[in-house]
């Protein structure tokens, strides 16, 4: 232990004096090349120096540490927050904040315009209690961002094809809702209701609870309808033309060289007048300047890079936070993934919109949208504050003094407290059949049939498989046939499958009596179907099959609620 002080020690006093080296070297060439690496390289040391000293001074010890004991227990703080901070919680101590501080402080002028609100940006209280610059966050966020972009990009092309008519019937629905918003300005209110319920909540319920389509027979389209009429243009729009347009120059300027020295300079001498003592200078003084300013507005560009890379990435943050957010209503809230509550919510979705379709004349939204304007923007003065906080600390106070069952329930928060308990949602499971045929075969050498397999085809005589001699997909035990998906099996055993003992009634159903692919003895009571052998194309075959149908109630429930496509 003591080996292990004395290089600390050691380690500490020389990070000192190269400290004093280089921020000295900062001070006397502030906006040159120089100046600029001895900061980059006074920040980091003052970082080592942090993480060094974390924990590892005593507090009457000061030995080779260029700081009094007030700065010593300040950068203990700086230390445990940039501790805490590289375990996911929110520090100041980062060292892209030290270098930007420094930065400021050494290469740009205070007579600087821009000075000011550069500093006040650094030193912002709410920015500093956010996450440091971290390149593996932006990454993260970016990558998590553009998997859920897809969204915003359909919509975003979706808008672009009803401008440019690529849909008519599209376009044209746009245009009969933007009248009716014009004529009925209430209706602003209606729309994203209606998107609520026919957009989210009715296909999450269809989603978990299929209906039955029937399967409709493909009709031939003759002639062409008038919204294909509308479409059928050699042109394009003119939206399509500027899109282009703004492509081809915005790649021309991307590779086009931009050199901006010239107006810089230029913009230096007219910025402010100049007096006539100012002309009485030396040219060298007046490029020095020239330099230096040059120089700070070099550095001025490269902070403000950094902080809106931070910015940026604290932005993104707070966006995927806003997507899961949105998502967590969209695919649970909406999407019936708790049937009792997204079922009351329905209910009060339609009631809201019956109310502003049927009666959102008679109702005065410009007072209201007046009066709630002013009451959210008179909440948020200050002075509200503590009516906010007594109102606050009343409502638990009435709320600890209820039982413990209602505690729980107002824990719950959100459209939780709404959940009604006089909601049924405890539907009969749709029940169907699900069949099986068992196969034998009797080879012509031998007269006794043996099983062969359980398939789902019946095997006959004008089979494709069967013609091309092949086995059809089937198993050789119950076990091991599964229901179709999104359905499930009776909870009784594996063999609890009935066997049909009166298959004409299933040929008839079928239409299958009328080709005449099977022949049932008269004293079958086993429900076997034989091979009519006069419908057997290939004579040489060796071998006959006989077939009976099993059958098996099957019972589908509620499907899962959807999920995001990038889960």
């Amino acid at each position: 232990m003591e080996k292990e002080s004395y290089y600390r020690e050691k380690t500490s006093r020389m990070l000192s004096k190269m400290y004093e080296y280089t921020n000295s070297i900062a001070e006397k060439h502030p906006g040159q090349n120089r100046g600029v690496a001895a900061t980059t390289a006074a920040a980091m040391l003052e970082v080592g120096l942090e993480r060094l000293k974390e924990g590892k001074v005593p507090e009457n010890s000061t030995e080779g540490v260029p700081y009094t004991e007030d700065e010593l227990d300040h950068l203990k703080e700086l230390a445990s927050s940039a501790s805490e901070d590289s375990k996911g919680k929110k520090g100041s101590g980062h060292f892209v904040d030290k270098l930007m501080e420094r930065l400021l402080r050494n290469n740009i002028a205070i007579d600087n315009p821009d000075s000011e609100l550069l500093s006040q940006r650094v030193n912002d209280p709410d920015r500093k209690n956010r996450p440091g610059l971290s390149i593996s966050v932006i990454a993260g966020n970016f990558k998590a961002l553009s998997g859920r972009m897809t969204g915003f990009f359909t919509v975003q092309y979706g808008l672009i094809h009803i401008i440019t008519w690529r849909h008519p019937s599209k376009t044209l629905t746009f245009l009969v809702f933007y009248t009716a918003t014009c004529l009925w300005p209430h209706l602003v209110l209606a729309y994203p209701l209606l998107f609520l319920l026919f957009g989210i909540m009715i296909p999450g319920y269809i989603h978990r609870h299929p209906m039955q389509t029937p399967e409709l027979i493909k009709v031939r389209k003759r002639g062409q309808s008038l919204l294909e009429f509308l479409s059928s243009s050699d042109d394009t729009s003119i939206v399509d033309d500027m899109v282009e347009d703004r492509t081809l120059r915005s790649a021309e300027n991307e590779l086009a060289p931009i050199s901006s020295r010239s107006s810089d300079t230029s913009s230096t001498f007219t910025q402010a007048p100049i007096s006539a003592s100012a002309l009485s200078t030396s040219s060298s003084d007046v490029n020095d300047k020239v330099k230096k300013d040059e120089k700070a507005r070099y550095v001025k560009s490269q902070m403000k890079l950094l902080m809106n890379m931070r910015d940026l990435q604290n932005l993104t943050t707070d966006l995927l936070q806003g997507f899961d957010a949105a998502e967590v209503f969209w695919y649970q809230t909406a999407g019936f993934k708790d049937e009792r509550l997204s079922t009351f919510m329905f209910y009060g979705v339609i009631f809201a919109t019956s109310i502003i379709l049927f009666f959102g004349s008679f109702i005065p939204w410009r007072l209201i949208f007046i009066q709630s304007g002013w009451a959210i923007v008179l909440v948020c003065h200050p002075r509200s504050k503590k009516y906010l906080k007594a109102l606050s600390e009343n409502k638990k106070r009435k709320a600890a003094a209820k039982p413990k069952i209602e505690k729980e329930k107002r824990d719950e928060g959100g459209l939780a407290a709404f959940e009604r308990n006089d909601i049924i949602i405890d539907d009969a499971p749709e029940v169907r059949i699900c069949e099986i045929f068992e196969l034998q075969v009797k080879s012509l050498t031998t007269n006794e049939w043996s099983f062969y397999c359980f398939t789902s085809s019946a095997f006959d005589v004008k089979n494709p498989t069967r013609s091309a001699g092949k086995k059809p997909q089937g198993v050789n035990h119950l076990y091991k046939i599964l229901p179709p998906p999104d359905w499930k099996f009776d909870m009784s055993y594996a063999d609890n499958w009935h066997v049909d003992k009166e298959p004409q009634n299933f040929l008839k159903e079928r239409s299958w009596d009328k080709l005449n692919m099977f022949v049932i003895k008269e004293d079958e009571d086993e429900g076997w179907m034989y091979d009519n052998e006069d419908m057997i194309g290939n004579k040489d075959e060796q071998f006959d099959f006989r077939r009976r149908r099993l059958t098996r109630e099957c019972f589908r429930y509620a499907r899962p609620p959807r999920k995001p496509s990038h889960d």
